[in-house]
């Protein structure tokens, strides 16, 4: 039992920025849950919020920084003050997931959209017998536990444990499915981790055997594999398998899509095409291997921040307007309808939390370009008009 100082201390270093991912995950699902917890938490909030109203009080009457605030908007640099997303924390405590309106200091803030949180945006495993199970985020949890431990974590993971360190025995196969909306990670039995994005899953067995560690992928995944020389790590995709000893590289290979792109972050991996086995592209560290025309070209990786969706962000570069709302529609698990053409030859580029909302992000792309959105009365739908 946590006393109110130690809460206090908690919030503090969430409120600071001092916690990484995984511990603002777990920050917000204990907060959550404790309800003494939300009232402390109120009540720094109001106190950053005195500091952040204060700050912004000297920007309005200094037009130099409001000019250098527009620059950094332009040069894809926004800073956002940690208070934002504890005020968007409190939302999400009282009624779910929101999205949360921003302004400038000299507009007016508008209120947050409510989209409620469903099971369908949930993570669900599909053990080997058919059994499915959702995965609640937050929870810490013992799904199964015999020859093989299976446990969710209130870190967001799932882990799997070989307590007998047998791995003779008959393949039993499990399936992780991410919806759209969510993203999610896995440790396997051999230790390598798994971050799959929005709208992906993996099929793999709950303990390797054999001569090779089999996994197959669809959507997008970051792998951290981890080194077994007598023993291969293949992930196989629709369109092409990729082996590796132990290395750190990000796949995505969407089976409603024909793009495929492999980046490699250390160690080295060979990608084989599926129809040509034989057709082998060897990367190496900082290289990354996309399909153009049926075709694997390989080049040096420019920015690695389009890869950092498993911490929490959401980088885009050089990207057109519409493709980036298709991307939206996948983190954010929305459809959205572009009406208005003058975006189609737009190209966008920014870097923001995902915990931001696409609210938010579209405000800010409204900056530089513009247009007006609106959501239909299920916030199911954004309309670009």
């Amino acid at each position: 039992m946590m006393t109110i100082e130690e809460k206090r201390t908690r919030i503090h270093d969430y409120l600071t920025g001092t916690m990484d991912e995984e511990k603002q995950q777990a920050f917000n699902h204990w907060l959550k849950k404790d309800e003494e917890a939300q009232q402390l938490f109120r009540e720094e909030v109001r106190k950053f919020r005195r500091v952040e109203w204060a700050e912004r009080w000297e920007q309005v009457n200094d037009m130099q920084a409001e000019k250098r605030t527009m620059q950094r908007i332009r040069s894809r640099r926004l800073q956002r003050l940690q208070v934002r997303y504890a005020a968007a924390a409190i939302v999400f405590i009282a009624i779910g997931i929101t999205t949360w309106w921003w302004s400038t200091a000299k507009q007016e803030v508008r209120r947050p959209v409510t989209i409620p949180l469903t099971s369908r945006q949930m993570p669900v495993l599909t053990l080997n017998n058919g059994e499915e199970i959702i995965l609640p985020l937050g929870d810490s949890t013992t799904l199964r536990s015999d020859e093989i431990d299976i446990r969710l974590t209130d870190f967001g993971r799932l882990e799997y444990t070989n307590k007998t360190n047998n791995d003779k025995k008959q393949i039993r196969y499990n399936k992780l499915t991410v919806p759209y909306g969510c993203e999610f990670n896995v440790m396997l039995s051999d230790g390598s981790r798994v971050w799959l994005n929005a709208g992906s899953s993996l099929r793999y067995p709950e303990v390797f055997s054999g001569e090779t560690r089999e996994v197959f992928l669809e959507g997008e995944g970051y792998f951290e594999v981890t080194k077994d020389l007598k023993r291969p790590f293949v992930v196989q995709t629709d369109k092409y398998d990729i082996q590796v000893l132990g290395t750190k590289f990000n796949v995505e290979a969407y089976n409603d899509t024909p793009l495929f792109s492999a980046a490699l972050m250390e160690g080295s991996i060979q990608i084989s095409d599926k129809t040509e086995p034989s057709n082998i592209t060897l990367l190496h560290p900082q290289q990354k291997a996309n399909s153009i025309n049926g075709q694997l070209v390989v080049e040096k990786i420019q920015n690695y921040d389009i890869y950092r969706w498993r911490d929490g962000l959401l980088c885009f570069e050089h990207i057109a307007f519409n493709d980036l709302m298709k991307e939206f529609e996948k983190t954010y698990d929305i459809q959205i309808i572009n009406e208005n053409k003058n975006l189609d030859n737009y190209i966008c580029s920014g870097k923001f939390r995902i915990s931001d909302g696409v609210d938010f992000i579209l405000q800010v792309l409204q900056r530089d370009v513009k247009f007006r959105f609106q959501r239909n009365e299920n916030n199911t739908i954004i309309y670009i008009k």
